[in-house]
């Protein structure tokens, strides 16, 4: 529960205490809660679609989940291998780029990772990639990720794989942006400054 609240307090901070307020922007946070898999994200800020989480593992150690697992709740475990699958829905308009930050805490070694734009096509570029041990004694990472992929897709499916004698995987946040053409930035602010100037004339 403690989880969930933290990032519920970073998401009303980074929002402005508002939903999402840009076409194009999404937000969502996995903190496994329960042991649904596929699931969905405890926080969903995404107009376009609802995002899922898959767990899966090697043949020979499935999965499972925990309810604690070192000083962590809602943790999915397993033994030598796990890996992570998200389905991201985007807004379905072919934008130049779009921005995408993950942010993971794990268990184990990073083994492997990719993210694949739905239609396939386009380009996808790893911008930075970055894992920081944030817990010493119990060894808890922190992974985070930041991805432009070109143009803009309707979908991507992100994969995170980790290795170890106990691979875990205990939240997941996605934060996106859809960038639109300069022009069509330029517009959007000048709608913004009428709307302000009226009210001021108001």
């Amino acid at each position: 529960m403690k989880k969930l609240m933290t990032i519920i307090v970073v998401v009303v901070a980074l929002a402005g205490g508002q939903a999402l307020a840009q076409p194009g922007e999404t937000f969502q946070a996995w903190t496994f809660d329960a042991d649904g898999n596929p699931t969905v994200p405890e926080i969903s800020l995404n107009p376009y679609g609802t995002a899922t989480a898959t767990i899966s593992g090697g043949a020979a150690a499935p999965p499972e989940w925990v309810s604690t697992l070192l000083e962590r709740d809602g943790v999915w475990k397993a033994e030598g291998f796990e890996q992570v699958t998200l389905e991201i829905p985007n807004q379905m308009i072919r934008n130049p780029y779009k921005e995408l930050y993950i942010e993971i805490g794990f268990l184990g070694d990073l083994a492997n990772f990719s993210v694949f734009p739905q239609p396939f096509g386009g380009t996808v570029e790893l911008v930075s990639q970055n894992v920081e041990v944030v817990d010493p004694i119990n060894n808890w990472k922190k992974l985070t990720a930041w991805y432009r992929i070109a143009p803009n897709p309707d979908s991507e499916s992100v994969c995170y794989s980790f290795s170890g004698a106990v691979a875990a995987v205990d939240y997941v946040k996605v934060s996106t942006v859809c960038v639109p053409e300069p022009l069509t930035i330029s517009l959007l602010g000048f709608g913004g400054l009428m709307v302000w100037r009226r009210r001021r004339a108001a």
